[in-house]
């Protein structure tokens, strides 16, 4: 998640990372316990597809990352 916070400072990113990833570990647990497919492997692969995901949008959406083209003039 601190891929994606870039504009903030450290601090403010460490906290707003490590909120983020609680909330996201939370949100699975209960999506999983509420379809009855409770499974300690299935969370943590199911957590690290959701944090790739993420992570590979922020390189993204981030200016003057790979995806960006520069012009040569």
């Amino acid at each position: 998640m601190a891929a994606g916070l870039r504009s903030l400072e450290p601090l403010g990113r460490l906290v707003a990372s490590a909120a983020g990833a609680v909330a996201l570990n939370l949100l699975v647990a209960q999506a999983m316990l509420a379809t009855h497919n409770w499974s300690v492997r299935g969370g943590v692969a199911a957590v690290a597809a959701i944090s790739a995901l993420l992570f590979l949008l922020a390189l993204v959406r981030r200016p003057g990352g790979p995806t960006v083209r520069r012009r040569t003039s």
